[in-house]
C-alpha cells in the first residue's frame, strides 16, 4: 500500500498515543500495538464462541436460569441483574452460595426475548434495552439530567455507567430511564 504524501495525525487505538500514520488505513503506532490489537481480536472471538456454546447447551424450556446464563442470553452485565434483583425489580430464588436462580420469563417480559447479541454490548457496563422504559416521555437525555440536577455532563455519564444504569441512544441523544435516574440523583 502506498504511502501518503500527507503528513496523518492519528491516535493509536491501542495505547491512545498520537502518531503521524504511514497510510491513510493505518490504525496503530507500532508493532507491539498492532500484536496487542490482534491479540485482544483474537480473545474477543474466543469469548463470543464461549458465549455461543453457552446459549446452546442452555434448555429453552427450562424456567429458572443462572446470572451467567442470563447475561449470556440476554446481553445485560451481571451488575444490572444484582442490581435490579435488589431491588426487588427482578424475583430471584438464593439457593446457597453462587446459586442464584433468576425466572426466565420475568427476564424476557422486562428485555424482550432471548436474542444473541455481540459480545461487545456485554462487556459494558450500560445495557441496551429494548422494551416499554426507552419511550421518549419517560426518559430523560444526558443534557436534560445535567440541567434538571446542576452537575456537568461528565459526571452524569460517570455516574451512569457506575450505577449501571440502562441506556440507550436514539439518533443523537443518549436517553436514560427517568425513574432510575431520580432515584440516583434524588438521593444525593
Amino acid at each position: 500500500m502506498p504511502g501518503s504524501k500527507f503528513k496523518i495525525e492519528k491516535q493509536c487505538e491501542v495505547c491512545g498515543k498520537i502518531f503521524f500514520a504511514k497510510t491513510v488505513y493505518s490504525k496503530y503506532c507500532c508493532k507491539n500495538c498492532s500484536d496487542a490489537a490482534y491479540r485482544q481480536n483474537k480473545r474477543d472471538k474466543k469469548i463470543e464462541q464461549q458465549r455461543a456454546e453457552l446459549i446452546s447447551q442452555i434448555p429453552a424450556e427450562r424456567p429458572y436460569i443462572t446470572v451467567g446464563e442470563a447475561v449470556a442470553l440476554f446481553g445485560i452485565s451481571r451488575d444490572t441483574i444484582y442490581r435490579l434483583i435488589r431491588n426487588g425489580n427482578i424475583p430471584s430464588i438464593n439457593m446457597g452460595e453462587r446459586l442464584t436462580r433468576i425466572c426466565r420469563t420475568n427476564l424476557e417480559v422486562m428485555f424482550g426475548s432471548a436474542k444473541p447479541v455481540p459480545s461487545k454490548l456485554i462487556q459494558t457496563k450500560t445495557s441496551v434495552l429494548k422494551s416499554e422504559p426507552f419511550e421518549k416521555e419517560n426518559c430523560y437525555t444526558i443534557g436534560e439530567i445535567s440541567k434538571k440536577f446542576g452537575i456537568s455532563d461528565s459526571t452524569v455519564r460517570k455516574t451512569i455507567r457506575k450505577m449501571s444504569i440502562p441506556t440507550r441512544q436514539i439518533g443523537k441523544y443518549v436517553y436514560a430511564p427517568k425513574s432510575e435516574i431520580n432515584k440516583v440523583f434524588n438521593a444525593k
